[in-house]
């Protein structure tokens, strides 16, 4: 099996990124599985930052921690970075720019900033020359890296500086082909996507029918409404950068009512601006999409890292009693069909759904297979025309067994609709009648019972295992590998994991864990928030194998944790 790690480190304004998607991307096209994870500290330039890919090609969807390959741009944690380096790898530097003068045998001194000079006068084409590089280790095709250029880049000049300081580049890595692996072209493997948990999201988005989005920017949710907003013209949808989050969920809520999908997006700090509107969604059972990917907090925290801490924020958010829905990604793949998800629940029930990502899913890049459009069709609680006009009555709020009520919007027929923050009456009339705001509130409970039959749990490693190890949202994937990881060496473990928490799948939970005699949860947050969900919804009172430093987990380190707690 091939598994090799990259990293490419330096500061903000230094092409990090860039250079780390042309390079993922491109053993995308090779045929590789590639896992690309962003570090970055809260500033637009300066600070020390890097991108790590791994690179395998078997599906890969966590980040290990030492690296086969490291590309260093600055000085700053220079030591940090060489740690994360096996005793075999290479380190790339440039030392007539750095002066780092450190001795390592592992370090190849590799004059980038002057190729970039003699290339493209200009330092940035640094990064262009760091990857030409690495493709010359590794004996990747240097043509994927020149087709990607000649994508991206419209102006010739451009695209013949990073050509031509790859080139450069590349003929000095060859020299140190073999050192690490090879990665030649995987002949006949699938064409494959690579791109970011909130890349994947907006497509979810669109692939639901999604006509309006309004958001206003923040870290790391920002990427959503920026993708839709360049897709905008051809997609024929409407995005609007509001002047708040409070005008921006009231927007979208506006939307929704007018008979269009809509959704807002952003991160706990703007959600704690929604909350009032979320609790409007409930009384007016407008459906409404909401994702919040989440951050370090509380306040503004830690608005470029990773945090799971804000689930029963979601769950419990908004006044007064009324049903909602808690969905929670795992990847770039999964993200997708969640959110096209979302749009049916929202819809079909007539509430607010949330979808929770967080930092690591919505920077982080995955390989994913091309997705099924047959798995996301489109369903709806709307009454056509032709239905409404043959009514002789419409009730908006109409007390059912299902307690999903018929739903249209304003001007579709003769028939008045009412929608207001207030308890109403069937018709939408408002009223403080004790009986019918008995009646209302039954009404709308109705849908959380009918709703947690339809969610399910899933479960791997050895599903009869005396310990389960639950996670939810992006914990999911690596504490997958860990778990498999285990088995291998005669700890075997029942994983359950979840992405549809509330309401909480109750029954479908106590049966996944029926044989076991511990449960451990693990979940990014200090107080245990799921663990918390599962004991008020069954009974059963969980482990917790909390983790809050602001940084996600990784295989090696989630590994060893799980097996010191199971031992």
């Amino acid at each position: 099996m091939t598994d090799i790690s990259i990293r490419l480190a330096g500061a903000a304004g230094q092409g990090l990124l860039s250079a780390g998607k042309l390079l993922g991307k491109a053993c995308v096209r090779a045929g590789y599985h590639v896992f690309g994870v962003q570090d970055s500290e809260s500033r637009i330039r300066a600070g020390h930052n890097f991108f790590q890919l791994r690179i395998s090609d078997v599906p890969v969807w966590a980040m290990k921690k030492q690296v086969d390959l490291l590309v260093t741009l600055d000085k700053e944690r220079m030591a940090d970075d060489l740690a994360s380096l096996k005793d075999n790898g290479i380190a790339i530097l440039d030392n007539a720019t750095l002066k780092a003068n450190i001795d390592d045998s592992r370090i190849v001194d590799v004059p980038l900033r002057q190729i970039a000079m003699d290339t493209g006068k200009k330092p940035i084409y640094s990064n262009s020359a760091a990857v030409g590089y690495v493709f010359g280790v590794l004996g990747l095709d240097i043509e994927l890296l020149n087709g990607l250029f000649r994508e991206r880049f419209k102006d010739a000049t451009i695209q013949a500086g990073n050509i031509d300081a790859a080139a450069k580049g590349h003929a000095q890595g060859q020299s140190r082909s073999g050192k690490i692996a090879s990665l030649p072209t995987i002949a006949g493997a699938p064409s494959r996507l690579f791109l970011n948990g909130n890349e994947a999201a907006a497509l979810g988005a669109l692939s639901a029918n999604l006509k309006f989005i309004s958001c206003y920017p923040m870290s790391p949710s920002t990427g959503i409404i920026t993708y839709l907003a360049n897709a905008e013209a051809t997609a024929g949808i409407v995005t609007e950068q509001a002047e708040d989050e409070i005008a921006a969920v009231n927007q979208a809520v506006g939307a929704s009512m007018a008979g269009v999908r809509a959704m807002t997006a952003t991160s706990g700090g703007g959600m704690a601006l929604m909350s009032e509107t979320i609790s409007l969604c409930g009384v007016a059972e407008v459906p409404l999409v909401i994702v919040n990917c989440q951050r370090g907090g509380p306040g503004t925290g830690l608005p470029t890292r990773q945090e799971q801490a804000d689930l029963l924020f979601a769950t419990f958010t908004g006044h007064g009693d009324f049903p909602r829905a808690v969905l929670a990604a795992t990847n770039a793949e999964d993200i997708f069909y969640l959110t096209a998800k979302a749009f049916n629940i929202a819809d079909r029930y007539q509430i607010p759904v949330i979808v929770l990502s967080d930092q690591h899913i919505a920077d982080t890049f995955f390989t994913v297979e091309q997705y099924n459009l047959n798995k996301v069709p489109t369903e709806t609680s709307l009454v056509s025309t032709k239905t409404l006009e043959q009514m002789s009555e419409y009730k908006r709020y109409a007390i059912t067994d299902s307690g999903i009520s018929p739903r249209a919007w304003p001007g579709q027929s003769k028939h008045l609709i009412l929608t207001d923050s207030h308890e109403h009456f069937e018709t939408g009339h408002i009223t403080d009648d004790p009986e019918v705001r008995k009646a209302m509130v039954e009404k709308r409970a109705r849908k959380t019972a009918k709703l947690s039959g339809t969610f399910s749990v899933q479960t791997s490693g050895t599903t009869d295992a005396e310990v389960a190890v639950v996670s939810w949202g992006s914990t999911g994937d690596t504490l997958k590998e860990a778990v498999a990881e285990l088995g291998n060496r005669g700890i075997h473990l029942n994983h359950v994991h979840l992405t549809e928490l509330w309401p909480f799948p109750a029954k479908q939970f106590l049966a996944a864990v029926e044989k076991a005699k511990r449960i451990v949860v693990v979940e990014g947050n200090n107080t245990g928030q799921l663990a918390a969900i599962i004991t008020q919804s069954t009974g059963l009172r969980p482990e917790l194998m909390p983790k809050y430093d602001g940084r996600p987990y990784i295989v090696e380190d989630l590994t060893a944790d799980v097996a010191e707690v199971v031992k």
